[in-house]
This record gives structure tokens, C-alpha cells and sequence, in this order.
């Protein structure tokens, strides 16, 4: 009896609940036409003689609209601007979080964040607008830390608000190149914005954004290298080259990219299909960590350069593997001077210094790493020659 009148009971209450539901709704929603759904979050600053202030620009992608105009953007008072079926919004404020509530009002609705895809910061900003952004990022609630990001060196409103020939959205651009990377046709890598918060926070190492910028010819964005950061701040920039072998260190486990190299009197093109880097240090001289970094990589011969190459011809791809080897390892010994000049530990060292030398601090290390050395070394296997019989 006592169990029969348990479920009639669980029944009434669950037949309470549904009729609530289809009678009152859900409260705390709201109507999809009320909502303005952010793809893209754009991040500049305004200096002017009081100082620097964060601009925040968001695309927002508007159903069935056109490529019409809109009221001018930029200037002090910020704006908006259709652009291919993008409405682009742009203010300023004290900090990113009041930029975003102007924003909000513009656009007379509630901004959604759940829908961000990217996140991108033109190389002038500066480094507490930067830090100020990636903190409302992290704290505004509903706003992911999956958004891709990446730099730019225009101002980020107007990287935004540049115009397609081919039609493409800007998004649909920029996932267009990262699919070229993952096939190894390019030297991109998109960290995500909980990446980028780690490494902010954590302090084991300095970030690196891949650059796009809008092409010469005004046809399209395009990837033109790698900003370098010595915490928020950023410090060089770096050619696609250098850029994939930082990401090879940097990662430690790699894949994708092309690498030129000479060969005698030809160059050679090779797809990296996998790098694997191992980092050592040791406490050195005078308390100066020094490292061994040893990589391994496998990759396809793509053009032969005007080599005939039989494939049977094993004494000489393994000649060609030692010049691109060789040419490897000198590539990173000037890479880590040039990341050692702007003070950016791009490649993480530090990652490992925390684990064997626990007793030096991130900012101990920050001040010898110009004086630190390191031994590179590097293997490489040819493993399809990508040529023909």
C-alpha cells in the first residue's frame, strides 16, 4: 500500500511539473530574434594623450541581410557596418567589459557569446587591454574559452570589416585556412582562448598567434607568419618558416607544414607529417639552465627541385636527409636568438625548468633566459618520396 501511494504521488508531482512547462514556459528564455549572436571578436586599442583604451569590435552574423552599408564605424564614438551578411559593431570604454555593455546597447538586444568562433588582436594593442579582454573571456558569463585566436597586424575593426570579392564569409575564410594547415599545406595554429589564459596565468611559457592579414590584392585574408609575445606584450614577428619550427619546439608533437631547403645546387620542398621534440635542461654554469633539444621528423619529399631521384636510391635520400637535418638545427639556433633578443620564451623552455629545477621562479628564469643555452638536434626521416617510378 505505502509503495502504491509512493508512485501515485511521484506521478501528481511529475504531472505538476510538465503542466508548469507548457504552461508558464521556461522563464529565463528568450526569443532567437531578440538575440544577437556573436561569431567574431575583434580587439584594437585608442591612444590618445589621457592614455589607451580597449576597442572591441563584434561581428555578428545577421539572417538574410546584404552587404548594404550601416552607419559609419570607427571614429571615437564607435559604429556599425554590414558587411557580407555581417553586422560589425565597434566602441570603446575604460575597459573590455564596458566596451562590450556600449555594444550591447547599440545593438538594442542580448549579445549571445555562445556562438564566438574567433577571437582576434591587432599587434598594437596593448598589453592590459589584451590581458583585460582575455580576462572578460574568461569571467563573462556564457562566453566560451573554446574561440580560436589569432593576430593581426591592421587594426582588428577593420580586418573585420574587410570586404570579399570571392563571397566567402570571414569566418568560412578563416576555417578555410586551418583546414589548409591540418592537410600540411600551411604553417597555421590556432590556440584557443583557454590556451591562451593558461599561459597568461600560469606563467610556463609565452604565447604565439599565427598573423593574418587581408591580402595585398584585397582579395581575402591570408597567413603571413607568427606574433611572438613576451607575456601580453608583443614582441616580433616571425616568417612562416620559423613560424613552423617554433610550433614543432613549442608543442613538442607537431604535424603539417612545408620546409624549404637547399640541397647542392637544388631546393627541396618537404611536408612535415610528424615532428616529436624532446627538451632536456640541466642547471649549467652559474645557475643557467642549458637544454638539448632533440626533434624527429617524418616527412614526404613533395619537389625534388630538379634531382632525379630513383626511389631504390636509398644513399641518396639519406644524404638529403642530413642536409635538411643540418639546415633544421641551424634554423632553430638563430630562431632562439632572435626569441632570446625580444625576451619571449615562445619555444617553453620553462616548461621544463619548473619540473627539474623547481627552486627557480618563472621570473628568475626570465631574467638569465638571454643568456641561456641551447644544443639542437635533429633527425629526419624521408618516408615517401611523393615522387614517381
Amino acid at each position: 500500500m505505502d509503495s502504491t501511494r509512493a508512485a501515485c504521488r511521484t506521478a501528481a508531482a511529475l504531472a505538476s511539473i510538465l503542466l508548469m512547462m507548457t504552461t508558464c514556459g521556461c522563464w529565463d528564455a528568450l526569443d532567437i530574434d531578440r538575440r544577437a549572436f556573436v561569431a567574431v571578436m575583434g580587439l584594437d586599442s585608442d591612444v590618445s594623450g589621457e592614455g589607451h583604451r580597449p576597442r572591441v569590435s563584434l561581428m555578428i552574423p545577421m539572417p538574410g541581410g546584404g552587404g548594404e552599408g550601416g552607419a559609419g564605424g570607427g571614429g571615437a564614438g564607435g559604429g556599425e557596418e554590414m558587411t557580407a551578411k555581417m553586422l560589425v559593431v565597434d566602441e570603446t570604454g575604460v575597459n573590455a567589459e564596458e566596451a562590450v555593455q556600449k555594444v550591447r546597447a547599440m545593438v538594442g538586444g542580448v549579445i549571445d557569446f555562445s556562438t564566438l568562433q574567433y577571437v582576434v588582436t591587432s599587434t598594437d594593442a596593448s598589453p592590459d587591454d589584451l590581458t583585460g579582454a582575455m580576462h572578460t573571456v574568461q569571467f563573462t558569463r556564457f562566453i566560451p574559452m573554446t574561440p580560436f585566436m589569432f593576430a593581426t597586424e591592421q587594426k582588428a575593426s577593420d580586418l573585420l570589416r574587410a570586404e570579399s570579392p570571392s563571397g566567402k564569409s570571414f569566418v568560412d575564410t578563416l576555417d578555410g585556412i586551418q583546414a589548409q594547415s591540418r592537410l600540411g599545406l600551411g604553417h597555421v595554429h590556432y590556440p584557443q582562448a583557454w590556451e591562451t589564459m593558461s599561459m597568461l596565468i600560469n606563467k610556463t611559457g609565452d604565447m604565439t598567434l599565427t598573423l593574418i592579414n587581408s591580402t595585398d590584392r584585397g582579395d581575402g585574408l591570408e597567413a603571413v607568419g607568427a606574433a611572438v609575445y613576451d607575456g601580453a606584450k608583443y614582441a616580433g614577428t616571425l616568417a612562416p618558416t620559423d613560424a613552423l619550427m617554433l610550433q614543432c619546439v613549442a608543442h613538442r608533437r607537431y604535424s603539417g607544414g612545408t620546409y624549404l631547403f637547399r640541397g647542392d645546387d637544388h631546393e627541396l620542398l618537404v611536408r612535415i607529417i610528424r615532428a616529436r621534440t624532446k627538451v632536456e635542461v640541466d642547471q649549467g654554469d652559474a645557475d643557467v639552465p642549458r637544454f638539448r633539444v632533440s626533434m624527429r621528423v617524418n616527412a614526404v619529399l613533395m619537389d625534388s627541385g630538379g634531382y632525379r631521384l630513383p626511389l631504390l636510391n636509398r644513399r641518396k635520400l639519406d644524404e638529403l636527409e642530413q642536409v635538411a637535418a643540418r639546415d633544421m638545427e641551424a634554423r632553430l639556433g638563430r630562431l632562439l636568438e632572435r626569441l632570446q633578443g625580444w625576451n619571449s620564451d615562445a619555444m617553453r623552455l620553462y616548461h621544463e625548468v619548473r619540473v627539474e629545477m623547481p627552486e627557480m621562479s618563472y621570473e628568475d628564469f626570465k631574467r638569465v633566459y638571454p643568456g641561456v643555452k641551447a644544443e639542437f638536434s635533429v633527425s629526419m626521416l624521408l618516408v615517401r618520396t611523393g615522387l614517381l617510378r
